[in-house]
């Protein structure tokens, strides 16, 4: 993978980072558990995509 692709996969990383940091705080000001949950589910969710997103970097960096 080319050298550029794996700078944009950093961005799409730190992007969904800061979408689950969006839930997180939308988490927080839900009027109801279920809501709350949801939106922490969510997050988590986003965390994850990040992570994995990260991951993919990483090993495009050592592969090029």
């Amino acid at each position: 993978m080319p050298a550029f692709q794996s700078i944009a996969e950093f961005g799409l990383s730190a992007k969904y980072h800061l979408k689950a940091i969006g839930c997180e705080q939308q988490a927080e000001h839900a009027t109801d558990r279920a809501t709350e949950q949801a939106w922490r589910q969510l997050s988590a969710q986003w965390h994850a995509m990040a992570e994995q997103a990260a991951t993919m970097s990483d090993e495009a960096l050592r592969d090029g």
